[in-house]
């Protein structure tokens, strides 16, 4: 069976998702692909997909290198290489060589990554770069798509008779101009081109008087164009080079594309991988443009949306500057049908097609606009009976339409289908439609399929609460502004607010009072509770997300508090270091000034040099025991910062150097208040070591 059918496909309107990608393809041939883009019928081929998605869209957002794949397509050209005796143009062939380099580059690229691209450098693993193919078309065609003169000795000979010709062509056609212009036989724009060949403009009056060859004559009858009768024997002479030239040229060409040939295949291959390299990194583009993940895929049926968004309403949203509110829902082998009841307008059916939509972009391999947390599988089928579907074309009532996709429905559903369908029951008399709306229900939980199906009907929402494995959801409402939250909580059933709106909205409250007489009392009672519970809970889970928000600013303050002073403190300590230097420089200099003035001031300078000698033996020596002190204190330091979290009330230990066992009773900063027997003493950490039991 098709996972799911086009129909289904485009209820979910995935045809614009198939539209954006399109849009970001360059090739033909890509765009083709992403034409056809449906859902994978092989879970192994999907998954290698989903994950080469997910490196390219890795790459693309750290802005890192990945090679250029704009390429027009060869597929034409790659077959033509594969008949005998076809001979490609130097168009086709400077085609053939760009496609070749990027293949190249793409290939050597995948190769040199295997460790950080794993699936995408698995294309590499069965092609290899070619860099003959470049070689030789570089041999004989030039960047402009022409010929190379040292393409052959017979080529560089024919052209360069032909520069001659041509040469001796323009000089004798000059002459003529000179002396006809003179004799005013010509008009002022004294030459055109016919069928290659340079043509005097001649006045009507002298054609007489001027020899050569008639090549068409002015629309007014006025100026006949003639080629020169010194220049037509060397034009004769430069049209037989000419077709000397293009014969050249076409035995080089067929002979390089017999060179080639066997490489025909190869570039099959390579403008395959170029088309899918390009699909792929359309599909990543698109991921990033809607801020898509790739969900960890579990092996078993379960369906963990977190921050779900429909990607189309989030572009469009976004567009807008409009929030978009994420979906929440987890449906899993203990759990696995969810019932939404809620006003319309609500979000119920945004909230279905959210998660059909997202389920069918995954298994189309395109990653999905949900947290990296989220947790998805592959299901055999996803059944979809959304909306009014009836057909005119076989003449059934929306209902019968409706039974129709529920029958369908139920032959299908197992263990690892996904079915969604949006007003469960709709289309007939409201009781009986809740009671078909049951029996279906049950038969789908027998099923134990998966499922997220929206209703109106509070026996459903009942049953749904006695059933094992189905829970109810509702859409949050506000009670005081009508407004809806498009939130979709879990665990309780939602009411209609079907008189609460019309009250809003104006509706004659004696009429409303009325209408409420009419119908069960139970079920007013019970949909009046329910719009009660779902306010509660709405006041309930903002005060939570208040509360939180608090105590992350709380934090955040906290954190920066600490880092703030940590860093004065530093501060301090080093302009306290500085001063210090600075005191002990100004100080070496008065000593030596005073040393100089008096070496310039005595004659007994051995006395001055002594002196010298001794302040810098002392600074030495002063030096040398700073040294220690501070190794002695970084030593105490770490000792303390590694005796410190070990101590606690109770621990036993000794005084260093003594064998006397204490125990400690307060700590405070870096003092130990311990009892020896009926002594107290209050002790430094760093003289302090534990007694181990």
């Amino acid at each position: 069976m098709n996972i799911i059918d086009s129909e289904a496909l485009e209820l979910l309107e995935f045809y614009k998702i198939k539209k954006y990608i399109t849009n970001f393809c360059y090739s033909n041939g890509a765009k083709f692909k992403a034409s056809q883009l449906s859902v994978f019928e092989d879970n192994e081929k999907l998954f290698l997909e989903l994950n080469r998605v997910s490196e390219l869209k890795g790459i693309i957002s750290s802005q890192s290198f990945f090679p250029d794949i704009q390429f027009e397509d060869f597929s034409k050209e790659s077959s033509l290489l594969g008949l005998d005796g076809s001979m490609l143009t130097e168009e086709q062939l400077l085609l053939i060589k760009h496609a070749t380099e990027i293949s190249n580059t793409i290939i050597r690229f995948f190769k040199n990554k295997k460790g950080l691209l794993p699936y995408l450098s698995q294309f590499s693993d069965n092609i290899e770069d070619n860099k003959l193919i470049i070689e030789e078309i570089d041999r004989i065609v030039d960047f402009d798509a022409t010929v190379k003169n040292s393409a052959s000795k017979e080529l560089q000979k024919i052209r360069k008779d032909l520069a001659e010709k041509r040469r001796e062509s323009d000089a004798k056609f000059d002459r003529q101009v000179n002396e006809l212009r003179k004799l005013g036989f010509i008009r002022d724009n004294e030459e055109s081109f016919f069928n290659g060949r340079r043509t005097l403009a001649v006045l009507v009056e002298h054609k007489s008087e001027i020899s050569g060859f008639v090549h068409n004559k002015s629309e007014t009858g006025k100026t006949i164009f003639i080629e020169p009768g010194a220049t037509i024997n060397i034009n004769n002479d430069i049209a037989e080079l000419e077709v000397d030239e293009r014969r050249e040229i076409n035995r080089i060409l067929r002979e390089l594309t017999n060179t080639l040939r066997p490489f025909s295949f190869q570039l099959k291959q390579y403008n395959e991988l170029l088309i899918e390299v390009d699909f792929l990194y359309a599909k990543a583009k698109f991921a990033q443009l809607i801020n898509a993940t790739l969900p960890l895929i579990s092996t078993t049926s379960e369906l963990k949306l977190n921050k779900a968004y429909h990607p189309v309403l989030f572009l469009q949203n976004k567009e807008l500057k409009k929030q978009t509110i994420p979906l929440n829902i987890h449906l899993q082998k203990d759990n696995h049908l969810v019932v939404i009841s809620g006003p319309n307008a609500g979000g119920k059916s945004i909230t279905l097609k959210t998660v059909g939509l997202l389920q069918t972009m995954l298994q189309s391999g395109l990653l999905v606009s949900v947290a990296d947390n989220s947790v998805m599988s592959f299901f055999k089928g996803i059944l979809i009976d959304i909306g009014d579907t009836q057909s005119i074309e076989h003449e059934l009532s929306t209902y019968s339409a409706r039974l129709k996709n529920m029958i369908a429905i139920l032959k299908t559903v197992s263990t690892d289908t996904l079915v969604l369908m949006d007003e469960f029951g709709s289309g007939t008399d409201p009781e009986l439609g809740g009671a078909m709306a049951e029996v279906v229900l049950e038969e789908l939980v027998k099923a134990k399929t998966f499922g997220v199906i929206t209703t109106h009907y509070s026996n459903v929402k009942l049953l749904a609460n006695k059933l094992t494995g189905v829970s109810n959801g509702s859409m949050l409402f506000d009670l005081e502004t009508l407004d809806p939250k498009y939130i979709l909580t879990v665990g309780e059933p939602g009411s209609s607010y079907t008189f609460e709106v019309a009250e809003r909205v104006g509706f004659p409250k004696d009429l409303i009072a009325r209408a409420k007489e009419k119908i069960d009392t139970d079920k007013v009672d019970l949909n009046v509770l329910l719009a009660e519970v779902q306010q509660q809970k709405t006041k309930l889970n903002e005060a939570i997300e208040r509360t939180e928000h608090e105590e992350f600013l709380k934090k955040i303050s906290k954190e920066k508090y600490e880092v703030l002073s940590t860093n004065f403190r530093e501060k301090i300590e080093r302009e306290r270091e500085r001063k210090i230097e600075l005191a002990r420089l100004a100080d070496f200099g008065q000593k030596y000034l005073r040393l100089l003035e008096d070496w310039n001031r005595t004659e007994d300078r051995k006395s001055v040099i002594k002196r010298f000698i001794d302040g810098i033996t002392a600074e030495t020596k002063k030096r040398k025991e700073l040294e220690k002190q501070n190794k002695r204190d970084s030593f105490s330091e770490k000792k303390v910062a590694r005796l410190k979290p070990l101590l606690k009330v109770g621990s036993k230990v000794k005084i260093l150097n003594s064998s006397e066992v204490g125990v400690v009773e307060t700590i405070k900063d870096e003092k130990v208040n311990i009892t020896f027997g009926i002594l107290k003493m209050t002790v430094n950490i760093q003289n302090l070591e534990l007694v181990r039991e």
